[in-house]
């Protein structure tokens, strides 16, 4: 077995790091209101891995809001630079949502779903033979 982390990443001050122990457990793109003001672009790209997989450094903030579903999606920042990094979702309580553009190297990532599509911004272009649903799909 290695040492060597599947992934690492970092804001962009570099004050909050992190280090991934395995390989994510679903990518997705999603457009939802909420992802596309914390991103401040069309949508953000996320890999979900288990939360005991992932070893954060450095103190962030966090704002929570609410989903369609009633649920909860808690959203973390480094304090210093605001760098949107992961998220937290009460319906997945075992997993953790990694924003990929603080990922060092995100060469592995590659979306298996596109959710939200119903508030996709026209000028934001996606892989169209990827799955697409118009909200969240069930979480399994």
């Amino acid at each position: 077995m290695s040492d060597k982390p599947f992934a690492t990443g970092r804001c962009l001050c570099g004050k909050v790091s992190y280090s991934i122990a395995g390989e994510p457990l679903r990518m997705a793109q999603c457009h939802c209101d909420y992802c596309q003001r914390a991103s401040g672009t069309g949508h953000m790209s996320i890999a979900f891995f288990p939360r005991d997989a992932v070893t954060i450094k450095g103190k962030t903030s966090s704002h929570t809001s609410d989903t369609d579903d009633g649920g909860e999606v808690t959203r973390h920042f480094c304090t210093d630079c605001g760098s949107r990094l992961f998220g937290k979702n009460k319906a997945m309580p075992t997993m953790i949502g990694i924003a990929v553009g603080c990922v060092d190297d995100s060469s592995w990532f590659k979306p298996g779903a596109i959710v939200y599509n119903k508030r996709k911004p026209n000028w934001d272009f996606m892989d169209e033979t990827l799955p697409t649903f118009e909200a969240m799909p069930p979480v399994k």
